[in-house]
This record gives structure tokens, sequence and C-alpha cells, in this order.
């Protein structure tokens, strides 16, 4: 009851702040997080996600293995490297002939590349502020079966922390896909699920764009014996029958 009782207070804390108003794995499964890896500080993440895109129509499922690695070059900036290893069904692919592969689609690929800077441009405050800015390649298979394109993206992080190593975070990202804009918006919020401040915790994180899509991923977080080895775990629901499920592994040395 008392674990029931705090993922239902994170559930109404995210859609009361909702009324008003990536890969990097420090706080949240999918959100950039305020926080950043101490000065030589190095996090390898690594991620599993299924994807359901439409439950309609099992040919758009597609997964995606993500190992990934950040290093603090200060204690305020960040380096992120990450790479995709993927495979997509076949309503997927933008190719001439998709027959050649038959109905499972091609085998697994990797699909892209991307590297990304964050800078904590405040410190200390009551609600404080981040930015980053990331960059990712297709590599030639996806250019050549999914139309991949060089994307650009700059997102404001807004961070407010509240009890003991609880916060609500706030993602605003503007980007460029190849020619196509786009502009979206994700709020987290994240705190302990028991007496132990730096044990098991629970999260909701909620996903928008502005033009009315919205998903929901609820997440539980725990360490694996010691505080620098975090698994995490996380179930994301979204329109036409939209489902993804995470497995989350991070380790900071």
């Amino acid at each position: 009851m008392k674990l029931f009782s705090k993922f239902f207070l994170t559930f109404i804390l995210v859609f009361i702040s909702t009324t008003l108003f990536s890969h990097h794995a420090m706080e949240y499964i999918e959100m950039e997080s305020y926080n950043t890896p101490f000065k030589g500080e190095f996090v390898f993440h690594l991620h599993f996600d299924y994807m359901v895109e439409n439950k309609m129509n099992p040919n758009l499922d597609h997964w995606e293995f993500t190992p990934g690695i950040s290093f603090g070059i200060t204690d305020r900036l960040m380096f992120d490297a990450h790479t995709h290893f993927a495979k997509f069904g076949k309503d997927h692919l933008t190719c001439a002939d998709t027959d050649i592969f038959g109905p499972m689609g091609p085998s697994p690929f990797m699909e892209a590349v991307a590297f990304s800077l964050q800078y904590r441009l405040t410190k200390g405050l009551p609600v404080n502020i981040a930015v980053a800015g990331l960059f990712e390649t297709p590599f030639s298979r996806s250019r050549e079966l999914l139309d991949g394109k060089n994307v650009l993206e700059g997102i404001l992080i807004v961070n407010y922390e509240f009890a003991e190593h609880s916060n609500i975070t706030l993602n605003i990202k503007h980007g460029i896909d190849g020619n196509e804009k786009f502009s979206e918006w994700a709020l987290g919020v994240k705190t302990p699920l028991s007496s132990n401040p730096i044990g098991i915790a629970g999260g909701i994180e909620v996903f928008g764009d502005f033009n009315g899509d919205l998903s929901i991923l609820a997440g539980i977080y725990f360490p694996l014996g010691s505080e620098n080895i975090i698994f995490k775990t996380g179930l994301q629901f979204g329109g036409e029958g939209s489902r993804r499920a995470n497995s989350t592994m991070m380790y900071r040395f």
C-alpha cells in the first residue's frame, strides 16, 4: 500500500505540473536530466527498447539496442556518445523493393551514431537550468532502407529539486530532422519509494509535442548492490495503441 501511495503521489504531481505548462541515463529513462557526471567521471549506459507503433500493425514493431558513454569534461560540462543497433519491421522501409526481405523485414543493423554536449548554466538555485545540443547521423544502411537523415537538436532543461533526492524536470526540445523542423516537450517527476533516499525510486515522464500528441512513461529505478550501478525499467503508452518497453543499465566510474 505504501509503495502504491508513492506512485500515485508521483502521478498526481506530474499532472498538476502539466496543467501549468536521448538517451542520457543520469536520472530518467528517456528525458535529459539536469545532473551531469563530475569532472573526470564516466557513465556507461546501456538501453534496450521494444517499440510498438500501432498495435494493429506488427510490421511497424521495432527494437533498439543502445550502448553509450558520458564523460564529465568539467563538473558542469558533459560529453555523451551513443549508437543504435536496431531491427525494423517491413512497414518502416522506404526503399523501392521491400519484398526482397520477406515478411520479417531486414536483419538488425547499425542505424545511427549520436554525439551531444550538455552544460549546467546555474547551480544551487531553487530552479536550475541546463542546455544541451545533439547531433545524430545515420549509417549507410539506415540511409538506404529508412531514408535516414542527419538530426540536430537543442534542448532546454529546467530542474526543481524537492524533499530528498526528488525532482521535477522539464525538457523543451527544438530540432531539424533532415529538412523538417520539430518541437517537443517532456516533463518528469522522480522520487524515492522507500525510506532510503538513495534506494529504489519511481518516476513518470510525460512526452508531447505542440500538436497535441501525448505519451506517458512510468518507470522504476533501483541500485544493484552499489550506488554507482543503477537498473531502470519502464513502460510507455501513447496514441494509436503505441507501446514501448525499456530496460536501462547505468554504471558510473
